[in-house]
């Protein structure tokens, strides 16, 4: 159950796909700073309601924001790797042949609620910027918090599409066994 998958990344070798991973990474770069802020900030707020009975006003609401939108950030980098859960348990018997279609297919439907999402995140930014809509203790817009997820989720379709290509394509040992 722990063998490493026989093929690690989505990434073909091609220039384009080496420029979708660099941006997964970069993406993801900033997911992982925006959590180091989050956790930064929680200790200061937490020290500051402590010592000084003056937590950081709004903790809760930038906590809850950032987190949303550093998940988000990762996702992509994380399917360029792979690094997803597999459950295997029903397709232990098949051929490694079925088992790059049934990858190729769930990736594909991966890439549609991917592409689902950013649409989504695109119409409630757009609703939240009209209606003014702001957070309740900072009065921060809450659109703001939208604007980062719809590149994220569009990135994340893209790695999952570059997934089914890979998949698609037979592996090395299959090739030897039809030659």
């Amino acid at each position: 159950m722990s063998e490493p998958l026989p093929r690690p990344d989505a990434v073909a070798s091609s220039a384009w796909g080496k420029a979708l991973e660099q941006a997964c990474a970069f993406l993801a770069v900033l997911g992982g700073l925006l959590f180091l802020c989050e956790a930064l900030m929680s200790v200061a707020s937490v020290l500051g309601r402590i010592f000084l009975s003056t937590p950081i006003s709004g903790d809760y609401e930038l906590v809850q924001l950032m987190s949303a939108m550093g998940i988000a950030m990762c996702l992509p980098y994380c399917q360029i790797k792979r690094g997803h859960v597999f459950v295997d348990f029903f397709t232990l018997w098949a051929p490694a042949a079925l088992k790059r279609y049934l990858d190729a297919l769930a990736s594909l439907i991966l890439a549609a609620c991917a592409f689902l999402l950013a649409w989504r995140c695109w119409e409630g930014m757009v609703e939240m910027h009209e209606y003014g809509e702001t957070t309740m203790v900072i009065s921060m817009p809450v659109w703001w918090g939208y604007v980062p997820l719809m590149p994220s989720f569009v990135l994340f379709g893209l790695a999952a599409l570059m997934a089914v290509v890979q998949d698609l394509k037979p592996a090395d040992n299959e090739r030897e066994v039809q030659a």
